[in-house]
């Protein structure tokens, strides 16, 4: 699974895969950057990762998929996973939100079932935090349009693995 810590304000998030277990190479570290905050004129990170969090899965780099593909034990060269069609920074602006409503620390770890329409159908959720936050990351995800993930080429449902670590660090 992926693991990612999430930050708003002085929070951080981090995203990594088993691969990144088995690099011994530094890994590049992308941005995503937090409103300023008030009488401050810098942006701190809202969330950091290894994958960027503009792209698409069809403009990640065949080493960014291999990360999102990690995660998944049996995919065939012609499989792709499911992927939020609009990449990951619409997730964790929405999530860096919530983080400014409810303040949680844990892990919150889940699955969306992703037809071949690129739709949610469910949400599994494995580990959550809190209640709030079950429903609050399950509603975000359900709710999200997904990249169809492909079985031999063609689309298929598949779950979307989404993990993050909500931590705070200063």
């Amino acid at each position: 699974m992926r693991k990612q810590t999430l930050s708003a304000g002085a929070i951080a998030l981090f995203m990594c895969g088993s691969l990144v277990a088995q690099s011994r190479l530094p890994a590049p570290q992308y941005k995503l950057k937090a409103e300023e905050r008030t009488g401050s004129h810098l942006r701190r990170d809202a969330a950091r990762g290894r994958i960027p969090f503009d792209k698409t899965y069809a403009e990640l780099t065949d080493e960014q998929k291999a990360i999102v593909r990690a995660p998944y034990e049996s995919m065939a060269a012609d499989d792709e996973p499911p992927f939020p069609k609009h990449g990951l920074k619409r997730v964790y602006e929405t999530i860096v939100q919530i983080r400014r409503r409810v303040h949680m620390e844990g892990i919150f770890d889940a699955g969306v079932m992703v037809g071949p329409d690129g739709k949610a159908s469910e949400v599994r959720v494995y580990r959550s935090p809190d209640p709030e936050v079950t429903k609050l990351f399950a509603n975000l995800l359900v709710l999200q349009e997904y990249k169809p993930p492909l079985c031999h080429g063609v689309p298929c449902t598949q779950e979307y693995a989404f993990k993050v670590d909500l931590q705070y660090t200063w």
